[in-house]
């Protein structure tokens, strides 16, 4: 899989993505744990979900706060650091002699994931180029996916087996391991700006995360519906103030700022009502499947291990088709599928078939995280890479209140079913409950459909012309009359004003020396000759980059004392030592370009950011890159243009300061 990054940077990730996949599978390993936790400790079952509220609490308040360690630490530092203390937590539950040590090495744990996984995905979106960044949330979105699919499983297990301690006891062990490696592998990566620590908005979100979250947590079960209403009217009034605080901050710790980008809007948008509508419908099937179809617990969680599964491996193709197609073409029958799923679960009758949940349960989680993946990345790709921290910090926290407003959402639509049929028996009630619940999930994607097919659009590419041209803004260059090169389309999307993001397009050469993929090895020597230029990109008749030939490549070819080389017209060509140069260099020119040129090009999109540019030019050691859009050659961009770009830039500056 080519992802455009090179191995030292394949190795961070890994070591990123191992602590992620422990601290999601420590979150999923200890439901099954819990009945053995409760008989061991001898508490109750409303004192012992805490080890789970406790979890999501301490989670969201320092998510918030992410963005502010992100800027504070170095990667190193942060990772290194937290991991360490998870895995003390972890130590702490596995020896604790009573509930409450527990329940500190759970705190410690959530503070770790908190601090943790924003910083891991920001990271990693930063390490992969623009156009693998659907492949790279693909794969944070398998993970993550998977692992709530065989945490559960695995922990069953183990309590069966060796009793839950040794739950924790694996989690700390496989800790310790995580430390060590990173300690000798990780580097520091990324220079993310400094935010300063303001005790007021700390407050504010706390608070107002807490009273929120637990007046979700609380809504369906509560003796005292007043109590529960004011502290959810209490956190939306902390939260609002927390936002506005950040607005007049001239260094906010968590930038809202972006949600005035409207594909970032949008993006979050979708992700808090498909969150909402996910994390409602996993506690309500569950109720469903045991309540009124009569199955067991272990046949419930039989019945979502298909979605889970196939649904993390869904959100690795969305990613990379991501990467070919664009978010449109990708989330649209995504959701159209996830639509489908939940209408299949409105429709569910009160004696289903066990497989007909299955199915469309499994049809609604494949087709979300299809939706989901492609929306993520297309969102975090219309910002700055300066915010990408806070973009993350923000979209975890909106996931936290929506996954709980969702369960509340749903659970209280079930709850009132014997208002609305008070002289049906239990059974019935409890059914139509389920019922309402799944019409309200299908309302929800309907929601997200409609956002979809209405805001989740990309510009559109220049029309195509005739065969042997294509066109550029007014203009149009005839590839089939020479190979004089191409020209860019000088427009941008956005105008960044002061904080002007300088991208590829802002700097490479607009006119850039092309080849086309029909001309010889000879013309393509002399035009590299005449332009001074060490390599040429190669394009066919529609502008699509097609190669790119080097004069590493001519002289990789003439210095061989063996060669075997397939033309387009697929005749292979062998050379042995037993020629002379001189026939072997008529032999070159004779070929076709293809014969000779790269196909694997390394090119980067024309919104690619500069710095960008330059941490691939250095990571593959290379002068000069090919600039693409929609896959066709606009432009190209080397080094000498980005010492240029900085010259202007320098000059700029020192007018200003004058």
């Amino acid at each position: 899989m080519a992802l455009g990054v090179g191995r030292k940077e394949l190795v961070m990730v890994g070591v990123l993505l191992t602590g992620t996949l422990l601290a999601v599978l420590n979150l999923t390993m200890l439901s099954p744990a819990l009945p053995a936790i409760m008989a061991n400790m001898g508490v109750s079952a409303t004192t012992a979900q805490w080890l789970t509220s406790v979890y999501a609490l301490v989670e969201a308040v320092i998510i918030p706060l992410s963005a502010y360690l992100v800027g504070r630490f170095t990667t190193r530092q942060l990772f290194i650091s937290a991991l360490s203390v998870f895995t003390v937590g972890s130590f702490l539950a596995a020896i604790a002699p009573n509930f409450w040590v527990i329940l500190l090495g759970r705190i410690l744990q959530a503070a770790c994931t908190g601090a943790v996984m924003p910083m891991v995905f920001t990271v990693i979106l930063l390490v992969f180029p623009r156009e693998k960044r659907g492949t790279a949330m693909g794969v944070i979105g398998l993970i993550i996916g998977f692992a709530p699919a065989v945490g559960p499983s695995l922990s069953g297990l183990l309590v069966d087996s060796i009793g839950w301690r040794m739950l924790f006891a694996l989690i700390t062990l496989l800790g310790v391991i995580v430390v060590i490696f990173a300690a000798r592998v990780l580097r520091n990566y990324g220079n993310f700006a400094r935010t300063s620590f303001d005790v007021v908005s700390v407050v504010l979100s706390t608070l107002g995360l807490v009273s929120l979250l637990y007046g979700f947590s609380t809504f369906a079960s509560t003796d005292n519906m007043l109590i529960t209403l004011g502290l959810i009217g209490v956190g939306i009034v902390l939260v609002a103030c927390y936002v506005r605080r950040q607005l007049t901050l001239e260094q906010p710790m968590l930038n809202v700022r972006i949600l005035k980008t409207r594909k970032y809007a949008t993006a979050a948008l979708v992700v808090i009502i498909v969150q909402a509508a996910l994390m409602g419908t996993e506690v309500i099937t569950p109720l469903y499947i045991q309540g009124i179809l009569g199955f067991t617990a272990t046949m419930s969680g039989l019945a979502m291990l298909p979605g889970a599964v196939i649904g993390a491996f869904m959100g690795l193709i969305s990613g990379r088709l991501f990467d070919r197609f664009g978010v449109r073409k990708i989330a649209v029958p995504g959701v159209v599928v996830a639509v489908l799923g939940a209408s299949g679960l409105a429709r569910l009758g009160i004696d289903a078939n066990f497989i007909t949940v299955v199915l469309t349960y499994t049809t609604l989680v494949v087709g979300l995280q299809f939706t989901m993946t492609p929306l993520n990345t297309w969102g975090v790709n219309s910002l700055d890479n300066r915010v990408i921290q806070h973009a993350q910090a923000l979209s975890n926290t909106m996931n936290q209140v929506a996954g709980s407003f969702g369960t509340a959402v749903l659970v209280s639509v079930s709850a009132l079913a014997p208002l609305l049929a008070p002289n049906a028996s239990a059974f019935e009630q409890s059914y139509l409950g389920d019922h309402m619940a799944y019409i309200t999930t299908f309302g929800l994607m309907c929601i997200a459909a409609l956002v979809i097919i209405f805001f989740a659009r990309e510009k559109k590419a220049p029309a195509q012309a005739s065969a042997g041209s294509v066109e550029r803004g007014e203009e149009l260059t005839d590839y089939a009359a020479g190979i004089d090169g191409v020209v860019a389309d000088a427009t941008t999307e956005e105008n960044f004003g002061e904080d002007r993001i300088y991208r590829a397009v802002d700097v490479m050469n607009r006119e850039p020396v092309c080849a086309l993929d029909t001309a010889t090895m000879k013309d393509v020597i002399r035009l590299m000759d005449k332009n001074q230029t060490s390599g040429v990109p190669v394009v066919n008749a529609a502008g699509d980059l097609v190669g790119f030939v080097s004069d590493g490549d001519v002289a990789s070819y003439l210095g061989k004392t063996e060669i075997s080389l397939l033309d387009s017209t697929l005749n292979i060509y062998r050379y042995t030592d037993d020629e002379t140069s001189i026939s072997r260099l008529k032999d070159l020119m004779n070929l076709n370009v293809m014969a000779v040129a790269t196909k694997r090009v390394v090119s980067v999109s024309w919104d690619t950011p500069l710095d960008e540019v330059c941490a691939l030019f250095a990571t593959k050691r290379i002068k000069k890159v090919p600039v693409i859009r929609d896959g066709k050659l606009i432009g190209a961009l080397s080094r000498r243009n980005i010492m240029r770009s900085l010259g202007e830039a320098i000059d700029v500056l020192e007018a200003q300061s004058n």
